[in-house]
């Protein structure tokens, strides 16, 4: 049956509505902009960095930057999709050297790309060691040649050492730190990689097998999800948990001589109730040896930190916290510059302000407390992962007594960052997004600049074995200090 004239033509509208929209979709990914919009875009991101950013001067000087950023705006003489641009533009924001300054996709790029079915490689590949191996595989239907713990040698045609070499430049650190690269390359090496080299409809990789070097084709996979790389310890369910707070801990024997707490991050909720738990706990039970578990920590609530701390540190220790500007610059371009200024007037309630030439210092005093304060063997588990506040923590605690780090440098800077408060600036003709730290936060136990993170005490590094068999390597070596110690 033919349709009526009027619902024909209300088909025939949303049809094209839908094309349209389709083609609107499509338009976000492969839409290029010209050279003058993009140079338009440079230029703002130069000026907002050079009135706001706090990483100016402190690893390299203005004059660096100065010719970073012309270079950067006369080399736009090509238009580029908004893929390009933010690749381009994020090589210049890592010269920074801030883990917190990040250049992000525009939010309508970040929907168009959710509603795609990618091609994803069905082997998950994992980086250890600058090698990369098989870790899973996503197809079930799929040919299995490649095992877990298949050492792969390309991807592609592309050697996996030019491949990691390639993406680390794309993964924000502080300072001169390689583990933060190392650490989220691993995480997201199967994402990082199809990103960057492409989307083929048909994999080619070069492995090995024995003293053989063999190839094998494949075609891609479409998951609707990639689930968890199977990294790390099983969940134990001897943790008591504190969900809100982000933090489990639990007892490593019966007697309750030595507590394992994990704070998986600076939550900003329920922290003071689980910490005066814990710690009455440590005290009830007179545990002698308390690992505080800061792996994977990325950051979070400096007041959390604060409130950790003072359980644990030994004498009051301040700490700076510095801002240039008076209010957001170019406020066209972002939002939050009330919150900015309420920040400041809290800093200025809870800290000491001093100002010098025309620079706010907030300086904080973090008291140590005297209730069910905790002065026995401290162990500090960190990785590349420790970023932020947990280098907050970990800088402090260096200079306590019977402290002992364990794990590998961690992914922040020991002498602080650039953080506190970081708004986002829209960028108007790409619409791709710039995030600005307004604070630098100084560690005034170590001021001096360095460019690297918190040290081991006693370093780890793991291999493909440890991985697969999912070995805590930093735990074991906690126990067996332990044990030393108890001789």
């Amino acid at each position: 049956m033919l349709f009526s004239r009027p619902f024909s033509f209300f088909i025939f509208c949303f049809l094209g509505f839908t094309l349209q929209l389709q083609s609107q979709h499509k338009s976000v990914l492969t839409r290029k902009y010209a050279p003058a919009e993009l140079q338009t875009d440079a230029k703002i991101f130069r000026d907002v960095i050079f009135a706001m950013h706090p990483a100016i001067g402190i690893y390299k000087s203005k004059e660096f930057y100065t010719q970073l950023f012309d270079t950067y705006i006369s080399s736009l003489t090509d238009s580029l999709t908004e893929r390009d641009f933010r690749l381009k533009s994020k090589l210049v924001a890592e010269e920074l050297r801030c883990g917190h300054t990040e250049v992000i996709y525009s939010s309508e790029y970040y929907k168009t790309m959710n509603r795609q079915k990618l091609n994803f490689s069905p082997y998950i590949f994992l980086p250890v060691q600058n090698k990369v191996y098989v870790i899973a595989n996503l197809d079930k239907k799929s040919d299995s040649t490649l095992k877990k713990g298949t050492e792969i040698l390309k991807i592609n045609g592309i050697g996996v050492d030019s491949m990691q070499r390639y993406c680390k430049r794309f993964i924000s650190a502080d300072g001169y730190n390689t583990t933060a690269q190392n650490h989220y390359l691993q995480l997201g090496f199967n994402s990082y990689y199809t990103a960057l080299f492409g989307r083929p409809d048909t994999f080619s990789v070069e492995y090995k097998e024995g003293s053989e070097t063999k190839n094998l084709r494949y075609a891609a996979f479409k998951p609707k999800l990639i689930p968890p790389i199977p990294l790390g310890m099983r969940d134990d369910s001897l943790f008591t948990r504190y969900k809100r707070a982000k933090i489990k801990y639990r007892f490593l024997e019966p007697e309750k001589t030595s507590m394992l707490l994990k704070l998986e991050k600076f939550s900003r909720k329920k922290t003071d109730k689980a910490y005066r738990r814990i710690f009455r706990r440590l005290k009830k039970n007179k545990t002698e040896n308390l690992i505080l578990d800061l792996r994977n920590n990325g950051g979070g609530s400096i007041e959390n930190s604060y409130r950790l701390l003072s359980y644990l540190i030994d004498k009051p220790q301040t700490q700076t916290l510095r801002t240039s500007i008076k209010s957001y610059p170019y406020r066209q371009y972002t939002r939050g510059n009330v919150l900015f200024k309420l920040t400041k007037f809290a800093f200025k309630i809870i800290a000491k302000k001093v100002v010098k030439n025309d620079t706010d210092y907030f300086v904080y005093t973090i008291k140590p407390r005297k209730k069910n304060h905790f002065d026995k063997n401290l162990y500090v588990l960190i990785n590349g992962g420790s970023f932020s506040a947990s280098c907050l923590v970990g800088a402090y605690l260096k200079h306590r007594g019977k402290t002992v780090f364990i794990g590998e440098e961690t992914g922040g800077a020991i002498e602080g960052c650039n953080a506190g408060i970081t708004p986002y600036y829209k960028l108007p003709n790409s619409k791709i997004k710039v995030r600005v730290p307004a604070f630098r936060i100084i560690h005034d136990v170590n001021p001096t600049i360095t460019g690297h993170g918190i040290m081991p005490d006693y370093p780890i590094e793991y291999n493909i074995k440890d991985i697969m068999g999912r070995r805590d390597l930093e735990l074991l070596k906690v126990k067996d200090l332990i044990k030393e110690r108890g001789r």
